[in-house]
């Protein structure tokens, strides 16, 4: 058991070296420092929170407008398309696991 701790703890590590790692945590930087796109961000979260609350739909061109907005900066745009990596590379990561421990399982 104690193995299969340090091996995931390396696969961990070797994961947050990767390359795709730490240019998620650039973009995320860089997207942080942005006013713009921070406002932008925390409004939207605002309006959810109103239409999650009263259903107020009314809110929703508001909001889908922000979205438009939002979605309009490149450095959003790369943001998105590194999660959408990264969202991938874990399920592979658990696809596996999951395939190890359906094995270990099995016996």
């Amino acid at each position: 058991m104690n193995n299969i701790k340090k091996e995931v703890d390396k696969l961990f590590d070797d994961f947050e070296k990767s390359k795709l790692y730490q240019d998620y945590l650039s973009i995320k930087i860089q997207m942080n420092n942005n006013e713009e796109i921070i406002d932008i961000i925390e409004e939207i979260k605002r309006l959810q929170k109103i239409i999650a609350n009263t259903k107020d739909l009314s809110i929703e061109n508001k909001l889908e407008e922000l979205n438009k907005r939002l979605e309009s900066y490149p450095i959003y745009q790369d943001y998105i398309e590194i999660i959408d990596k990264i969202n991938n590379e874990l399920y592979i990561i658990s696809s596996q696991f999951d395939r190890y421990f359906n094995e270990i399982l099995k016996i």
